[in-house]
């Protein structure tokens, strides 16, 4: 029997679906595709709708993006959080639904009610079960509007006034019961990348970092590669991502498109605030990695900011297309791009197509995301964890004063002020 997996990366500029076909011990992957307003068929779906004179709602390519009333950000407003007040005027959820509810239409024209989605959201470590909660709510909503609402009559659907559509629209609360019978798993956006390195063990063994710059936000996980296989040690979110950096974030934001084409879209006082924002989660990172180390083992402190130096940070989303915003943080040195050799490439479906379109970084996410496994549940170790191979080592020598000093000027760190890590 075949089983199907739907992969949805619900972006906040463009949204992005993978399918994956396990036919026995064969796979297969193939990316879905929406037909954009002069009738090419595209990857991306832009995350915006609009709302006709006459009260009813387009969606993605359906859209004059000259209006300065097509809504967006609903995907942000809908998981926001109260860093992010800019969205608070929005009903985020019940767009969203909507939103979703017009992509599940076309997916059970072609594969009935038979598959399970595996979605991704922004969060942190801390704000997980809160994030995945909203998802199922927002997922199961939709899916009661397509088959229980309007018996999926798509254009009946696109044919219902706002107003009509809002009296048929029932949020339904999260609970593991409909998560269960609907088969939604929801996994972090900064985990979703890790699962085609899971499978595929395409990185060296060590210390690495993750970081997917999307449309709204900008979300990260530490993990290291054990046995040819990841382990996860904390994951964050970053309520900025390409929407900040041009400047349209928010109600009162420049009118641009769902995607930006050049780097000089780019505003640099922005990318000044994102750099620093990103570097002080990635320098607090650093700072549990050295107090761990200095706590397990007795080695020269320089040993750990010298790995670091050859460990890599991963890029993916739409914003490491752009090498302006693919920059060494927090001590993290060797800079790498998702590309499809991290892929089961074989087995995409239209491989060629993205290698040359060179959209491997921006559907990285949604690929990760339709690779099935059997549960959401995420295993996380504890910092400790990291260096439990190291746990006791001791120098076989003292440092001298000339180590130290080297110390400091090849790394520009104070190693004065950590004197005890050397002891």
């Amino acid at each position: 029997m075949t089983q199907i997996t739907v992969g949805l990366d619900f972006g906040t500029h463009q949204t992005k679906v993978c399918i994956e076909k396990k036919d026995g011990a064969e796979l297969e992957y193939k990316f879905f595709l929406f037909k954009d307003r002069h009738g090419i068929m595209q990857y991306t779906l832009p995350s915006v709708m609009q709302l006709s004179h006459d009260g009813r709602f387009s969606y993605g390519y359906m859209i004059d993006t000259r209006r300065k009333d097509n809504i967006k950000y609903f995907k942000q407003s809908a998981f926001q959080t109260t860093s992010q007040v800019q969205y608070s005027h929005m009903d985020g959820k019940l767009y969203s639904i909507w939103y979703l509810a017009n992509i599940l239409f076309d997916l059970e024209e072609i594969y009935g009610q038979d598959f399970a989605i595996q979605m991704g959201v922004p969060s942190d470590s801390s704000h997980l079960d809160k994030a995945k909660q909203t998802a199922v709510s927002i997922i199961v909503s939709a899916y009661k509007l397509v088959e229980d609402v309007f018996g999926n009559d798509k254009q009946k659907f696109l044919n219902t006034t706002i107003d009509k559509l809002r009296s048929l629209t029932k949020i339904v609360p999260y609970s593991q019961q409909d998560k269960d019978a609907y088969g939604i798993l929801v996994f972090p956006e900064a985990y979703a990348c890790l699962k085609p390195l899971i499978k595929r063990g395409k990185i060296a063994t060590g210390m690495s970092l993750m970081i997917d710059i999307g449309g709204g936000t900008t979300d990260m996980s530490f993990f290291t590669i054990e046995n040819g296989k990841p382990q996860v040690y904390d994951f964050y979110s970053l309520g900025k991502g390409l929407n900040f950096l041009t400047g349209a974030d928010g109600p009162s934001g420049r009118n641009t498109g769902p995607i930006i084409k050049s780097a000089s879209e780019i505003d640099n006082r922005r990318r000044t605030i994102f750099v620093n924002e990103v570097n002080n989660l990635c320098n607090k990172l650093v700072t549990h990695l050295k107090t761990e180390y200095g706590r397990q083992t007795k080695l020269y402190l320089f040993r750990l900011i010298d790995a670091l130096k050859t460990r890599p940070i991963i890029y993916c989303g739409g914003g490491s297309t752009f090498s302006t915003l693919r920059i060494p943080y927090g001590g993290f040195r060797v800079r790498q791009q998702i590309t499809p050799e991290v892929w089961n490439a074989k087995a995409v479906n239209q491989i060629d197509d993205i290698k040359q379109k060179g959209l491997c970084p921006i559907l990285s996410t949604a690929y990760g995301l339709s690779i099935s496994v059997a549960n959401d549940n995420i295993s996380r170790l504890p910092f400790k964890e990291v260096f439990k191979s190291l746990r006791g080592l001791v120098e076989e020598h003292q440092p001298t004063m000339r180590k130290l000093g080297e110390a400091i000027s090849r790394d520009g760190f104070d190693y004065g002020t950590d004197y005890d890590a050397f002891k």
